[in-house]
């Protein structure tokens, strides 16, 4: 196959990962772009059909910094993927997207053969997880995550960012109904955050097929942003997730994905400390919040999910 840098004036990603934040989509971005065929933009989540041609301007915590981050403009946006080599293909994982009101359409028009990837998550378990990263990167106000739950609707209204959505976003039927009235139900390959737990190797070979690419020996799986575990040195910690944060801008630019794997794990593993678990009884009864949800979501998957039920 010829590796050579296409020419088109445009390039669009073949295939989006659409979510769910909190439930290993940064590892699966990860281990599906150390694929020899995929290349990998500069950029994981650039949120372009959330917010195509309209450029946020998030309140709340951080909401400065993650606007700048969102690329709106279709040139930006496509330049991504402009160093695709020819016979390969290119995705990104805007976690935002699932719950997106505006997203599904706005890919449908813009790509609307690409294959969709999603994975889901125990609702409340996902929402636990998103408060203890907010904790970690010091932008939660909130003391308790029940309180930062039940503060969702506010938040949004207020015009934070969606990630602070705790309870809405976890609504999967609903969001995923959306996405097939857009794309074939054949585009859109369904992925649990157990399966990737407990056999990573086999989810990476349903992700293959459904790529059309052939699978790989040794393919390596890392942890990502485990929100389990709490940082000793906020500071740090804070320094090393800042977008802004120049060092990290150069080592995105300029160091091979596995150098900074290799840097981000040592440095992790030497600040973090195990953290707050989710008490059961909260897990279960925020959990009746999603009955009827999940009733219409194991009809989509096929797939029991009483454990989610509590």
């Amino acid at each position: 196959m010829e590796n050579q840098v296409s020419q088109s004036p445009k390039r669009w990603p073949d295939f989006l990962v659409i979510g769910a934040a909190k439930a290993g989509t940064t590892a699966l971005f990860k281990a599906i772009a150390r694929h020899p065929l995929v290349f990998q933009p500069s950029q994981k989540e650039p949120r372009f059909f959330s917010y195509a041609n309209n450029p946020p301007a998030f309140r709340g915590p951080h909401g400065q910094s993650h606007s700048r981050r969102v690329l709106s403009s279709q040139t930006n946006y496509s330049d991504l993927f402009l160093g695709c080599p020819q016979g390969s293909l290119t995705f990104e994982a805007s976690t935002e997207y699932l719950s997106c009101e505006r997203a599904p359409a706005a890919a449908a028009y813009h790509i609307p053969k690409a294959r969709l990837i999603v994975m889901l998550r125990h609702p409340v378990e996902r929402a636990f997880s998103q408060f203890l990263h907010f904790k970690s990167e010091g932008c939660e106000p909130a003391q308790s995550f029940e309180k930062a739950w039940n503060a969702s609707a506010e938040r949004v209204a207020a015009g934070w960012r969606p990630s602070y959505d705790l309870r809405s976003r976890c609504r999967y039927a609903a969001h995923l109904t959306r996405w097939l009235e857009h794309f074939p139900s054949e585009n859109l390959l369904i992925l649990f955050y157990e399966d990737w737990l407990h056999r990573p190797q086999d989810v990476l070979s349903l992700v293959w097929h459904h790529l059309g690419l052939d699978p790989l020996d040794h393919p390596v799986v890392t942890k990502e942003n485990v929100s389990s575990r709490q940082p000793r040195w906020p500071w740090l910690h804070q320094r090393m997730v800042d977008w802004d944060n120049p060092i990290r801008v150069l080592a995105q630019r300029t160091l091979p994905l596995a150098v900074r794997d290799a840097i981000t794990r040592t440095a992790s593993a030497l600040n973090t400390r195990k953290g707050p678990t989710l008490d059961p009884e909260l897990r279960a009864r925020l959990a009746l919040d999603y009955q009827d949800d999940l009733t219409i979501l194991e009809k989509i998957t096929g797939r029991s999910l009483t454990k989610w039920r509590s």
